[in-house]
């Protein structure tokens, strides 16, 4: 017979703690989960709070296809909701439908999108479609252990008093999804702080993978913008990154990989266009024509403009010094997004890059990180590139490449002030972020 405590009938017209756990292991999942945190979000969820994600082994019946063996990224989500345990349940359906997730599927196949309500208060419901707390919930470690994480409230503490807490060995990895990293693979010979590294096609591709996997978009460039570099023609600079793209194609084409090319060449934009499954073009110059901008915007692409007063960046031209630098780049901004949005472009397809270190002595570059959330008034996002720059002799003695610690404590502060952080160390990024992600509890 099934149980309805007379508590769920008193939640219809209040809200209370929900809280959802989130499960992907197909396509580009840190994406994914991305999209269902926003949708909850935006339809369903109030006061929301999230876990940090862990990665886990996909269980599976006896028999199941090899092809179904992907590793899951879970997370939990806690938010207040007003609605009926039946009316959230068809909402989770409804976001899980409209992010691709087919009506039938065959139970434990891989899925792009998994959403389950996990615990509802101290509540306790049983019918034929719907039990809560999850009846599952006891057998993953996972999401017991993301759960005691978050700090979960004492009325729902003792709906799980009496399930084994066993942390240990329960996941393979961790993440979180804020800050969202940009990950840098220099395939030149010159850059100022790994010039070479990346150079050979595979030991690009190797770091695209790596930066992939701790989901970052990744950034290919072929052009050193370094102060005193030497500007190639669009030919040799597209010939360095084509065997890099050959090499990645198959997990952008897939979803797997979200890959941003980082010129200011028409020519190359063109053929890359074209050619292969890329998601964005970063302009560090500012002069492409309407005619290569509709391209990107009608080939789905977003735009990353930075500003600059001269590529490569020269020591001598910079910003007056009696102006402000964050209203400098600001007012710059609003012109070059009227012209975007004028082209084609939406608002969440434009990113905007203040340009550390190009036109900016570093006191002024101080001066952005300060003051950068006036960026915010723009209402576009704001990706800031500040990983083992030139500001930092302002503070450090350390050479460039040895700048990661310098570029880690930056990340911090200003992490919450930009969409985007645009760094060479991603994996060390990550474990910092999910590491303090973890302290902070729900956040």
């Amino acid at each position: 017979m099934a149980v309805c405590h007379l508590a769920t009938l008193e939640i219809v017209n209040s809200k209370t703690m929900i809280y959802i756990s989130i499960g992907s292991n197909l396509g580009n999942r840190f994406n994914y989960l991305r999209r269902a945190v926003a949708l909850l979000k935006e339809s369903y969820l109030n006061n929301v709070s999230c876990s940090i994600v862990l990665e886990t082994n996909c269980i599976l019946p006896a028999g199941a296809p090899a092809k179904w063996n992907r590793p899951f990224l879970n997370m939990v989500v806690a938010g207040e909701c007003d609605l009926s345990p039946d009316s959230l349940l068809q909402g989770l359906k409804d976001i899980e439908h409209e992010m691709g997730r087919p009506v039938a599927y065959e139970r434990w196949s891989p899925r792009i999108i998994d959403l389950d309500i996990l615990l509802w208060d101290n509540i306790h419901l049983d019918n034929d479609h719907l039990t809560i707390p999850h009846p599952e919930i006891h057998n993953r470690p996972f999401l017991m252990h993301l759960l005691e994480l978050m700090g979960i409230d004492e009325r729902t503490q003792q709906v799980l008093q009496n399930s084994p807490y066993l942390p240990v060995n329960c996941f393979t990895n961790s993440f979180t999804l804020s800050p969202s990293l940009v990950g840098i693979v220099n395939i030149t010979s010159d850059s100022f702080s790994d010039g070479g590294l990346c150079y050979a096609p595979d030991k690009a591709i190797e770091q695209a993978i790596s930066h992939a996997a701790n989901g970052a978009v990744v950034e290919l460039g072929a052009q050193s913008t370094r102060p005193g570099a030497i500007i190639q023609g669009p030919e040799a600079e597209y010939q360095k990154l084509k065997p890099v793209l050959d090499g990645l194609e198959p997990f952008m084409k897939n979803g797997e990989m979200i890959v941003s090319i980082d010129t200011f060449r028409p020519e190359v934009i063109d053929k890359i266009l074209n050619n292969y499954s890329i998601s964005w073009i970063n302009d560090v110059k500012g002069e492409l024509s309407d005619d290569i901008l509709k391209a990107i915007s009608s080939h789905k692409c977003t735009i990353c403009l930075m500003h600059s007063l001269g590529v490569p960046a020269q020591k001598d031209i910079l910003i007056p010094f009696d102006e402000s630098p964050i209203d400098v780049i600001k007012n710059w901004a609003m012109k070059n997004i009227e012209r975007f949005l004028s082209l084609g472009f939406s608002e969440e397809s434009i990113i905007i890059d203040p340009g550390i270190g190009f036109g900016k002595c570093a006191l002024q570059s101080i001066e952005i990180f300060q003051n950068l959330e006036a960026l915010k008034d723009l209402n576009i996002k704001v990706l800031v590139g500040h990983s083992r720059k030139s500001f930092m002799q302002a503070f450090s003695v350390h050479p460039a490449k040895d700048r990661d610690t310098e570029t880690l404590a930056v990340s911090e502060l200003i992490a919450y002030k930009a969409d985007y952080l645009r760094v060479h160390n991603v994996d060390d990024h990550m474990r910092f972020f999910t590491a303090k992600h973890a302290i902070n509890g729900a956040v």
